[in-house]
């Protein structure tokens, strides 16, 4: 078997508005000069419209292509060599911007598509729907191997791709779950969800929505879903910010409904 795909995926609590000169930030770290060691999937901050706490960004680094090998590497130069070596003075600009954080070691399962893959596959997003799901004990695999065989192919139906089906290898409960999508199929998802299940008729009737729900109460006891704007450059992000004014928002509204 080839070496498992590895990513350490942060969650990064920021200083007010410095989610955009945090991530910019990032491809200045070190650690993007350094053969095979962590390199920068993907960053997004969190979009306060879309649930989750704010401010926040979310890194996802690849460990590279040599496994826990890899791993192990990354981890020699964050552990007795960091003082004198590597992060000076880049920890210490990014410290204007973040006051601290939590990481996941995260793993990905068949189905999920590697950087490589991803890149070769051209799959790209506006907007990511990140989902950190608390499961029952020991089921990580057993409801990832679900989410790959029931629910990919009707995300796809809904303009919704999977960059990253994770299981969490620091405890036995929790995975990651992260999809490429775009406002308008987001939208989408969520009106037909509430259409089926009676509360609105903005959308059309999906029955898969719903089946998929009582399925995911097999599993899961808990978490959080939260959309993500990623940078732009990243292997999966757009290439620039979109230009906008309020003289743009103001110019929509005069021209009314």
């Amino acid at each position: 078997m080839a070496s498992r795909d590895l990513y350490l995926y942060e969650v990064v609590d920021v200083v007010g508005q410095g989610q955009y000169d945090y991530m910019e930030h990032l491809w200045q770290d070190p650690v993007l000069r350094m053969p095979e060691m962590f390199g920068l999937q993907g960053s997004f901050y969190v979009c306060a419209a879309g649930g989750g706490r704010w401010p926040q960004v979310v890194n996802i680094w690849d460990v590279g292509n040599r496994g826990w090998q890899g791993w192990a590497s990354n981890v020699d130069r964050m552990n007795l060599k960091r003082r004198k070596a590597f992060y000076g003075d880049w920890w210490d600009e990014a410290a204007q911007w973040r006051t601290g954080g939590f990481d996941r070691m995260c793993a990905g399962v068949p189905g999920s598509p590697s950087t490589e893959e991803i890149a070769a596959q051209g799959i790209r997003g506006t907007l990511f729907v990140n989902e950190i799901l608390t499961v029952r004990p020991g089921t990580q695999l057993e409801f990832l191997a679900a989410v790959r065989e029931e629910r990919v192919p009707f995300m796809a139906d809904y303009g919704h791709r999977p960059t990253g089906l994770y299981e969490v290898t620091s405890n036995l409960h929790e995975v990651v779950m992260v999809w490429a999508t775009d406002i308008p199929a987001q939208m989408r998802l969520r009106q037909n969800r509430d259409t089926t299940r009676g509360l609105c008729d903005e959308g059309e009737v999906d029955e898969r929505l719903t089946a998929w729900d009582r399925r995911l109460a097999e599993y899961v006891t808990g978490g959080d879903s939260h959309v993500m704007t990623p940078l732009p450059r990243t292997v999966y992000g757009p290439e620039e910010w979109e230009d906008a004014s309020l003289d743009d928002w103001l110019a929509e509204a005069e021209k009314g409904p």
